[in-house]
């Protein structure tokens, strides 16, 4: 028997409570049979049964599989119950149309598809792959770790319900979870349907390690006069928000943050302004939604200080410092 067999064995019988009881196999095949399957009799549940293993990793179109297992299963005399297949894989499409046809089969591990012995459809999810570590946090990911670093979101926390309030679609955000986890910034477990996870270590710590992955949120500024600005722009970011937060003089621009995805397109644009002006402000495109995690009329501390950690002035630096102290890790 093939290296299956006992595959198959051990997942009737744990799916059914019974284990298959194998009989000799006496009959001929012919060439084009023997080459793509292997049968053997087994009884379960009172009653033989052709039992088929699939010998090459391509299975027949749906019809064609089943008229095969026909000939197979009219060589055998005195007749069995009917026929199952069993094998290592079939693709998801030829499982649905088995069902369809009503067409008994094993896939050990995977599913399981035998009404006559008492069990229905079975599927089983694929074992969840380690993640792959990331050289740098995508923008979702890096909003989520700042929303867990801020409280933000607070627990249990779903993917489902993070997604939604940070705006993000549930496919986003898991996939963000796998890269925070495989990076070991946070941590997760199933519970039933959902992924819950968490801060991998304390505020402060995965603060530190998270460091060398993560990057300004801002994908771009833009100068224009402020009497041009949307009307629904109105979070503080750059200098001023680190004004607003510490002892540092207000800019001579006040600068505004948004998502880049919500900027008009460029027909609808407010016009650019080249240099400052009387009149002028700064608009910052970020590659997330400042307003997620916003608070008190300004972008996030800790987004506002990746958003500032190049600039080269020494008064803005030492506010940085300021404001990170304020953090309470």
């Amino acid at each position: 028997m093939t290296p299956i067999t006992g595959k198959f064995e051990a997942y009737v019988q744990q799916l059914t409570g019974q284990a298959p009881v194998w009989q000799p196999w006496t009959g001929a095949l012919p060439s084009y049979l023997e080459q793509r399957y292997e049968p053997h009799l087994a009884t379960l549940a009172g009653k033989t049964w052709l039992v088929v293993f699939l010998r090459q990793p391509d299975a027949p179109t749906p019809l064609q599989l089943l008229k095969q297992l026909d000939q197979l299963q009219t060589r055998i005399d005195p007749p069995v119950a009917g026929t199952s297949l069993v094998a290592e894989h079939l693709s998801p499409y030829l499982r649905t149309r088995l069902v369809e046809l009503g067409q008994p089969f094993v896939v050990p591990g995977r599913q399981l598809f035998w009404p006559a012995i008492g069990s229905a459809e079975t599927v089983q999810r694929p074992q969840r792959l380690r993640p792959e570590p990331v050289d740098m946090l995508g923008p979702v990911a890096q909003q989520l770790l700042i929303a867990l670093l801020l409280q933000r979101v607070l627990p249990p926390l779903a993917i489902t319900a993070v997604a939604e309030a940070l705006g993000w679609t549930a496919a986003s955000v898991s996939q963000a979870v796998k890269a925070l986890e495989a990076s070991a910034l946070v941590k997760s477990r199933t519970e039933g349907r959902e992924r819950i996870f968490v801060l991998a270590d304390a505020p402060s710590e995965v603060w530190r390690q998270a460091q060398p992955l993560l990057r300004t949120p801002v994908r771009q500024r833009i100068r224009i006069r402020l009497e041009d600005l949307p009307h629904d722009v109105h979070l503080l970011a750059g200098e001023s928000a680190l004004a607003a937060a510490t002892d540092l003089a207000e800019p001579s621009e006040p600068v505004y943050a948004m998502a880049s995805r919500h900027w008009p397109k460029r027909k609808d644009a407010p016009a650019a302004i080249p240099t400052p002006d009387a009149g002028t402000c700064v608009v910052e495109l970020w590659r997330y939604r400042p307003d997620a995690t916003a608070a008190q009329g300004r972008v996030d501390p800790l987004s506002l200080f990746l958003s500032l950690g190049n600039v080269k002035d020494e008064r803005v630096q030492l506010a940085l410092e300021a404001l990170m102290e304020q953090m309470a890790w």
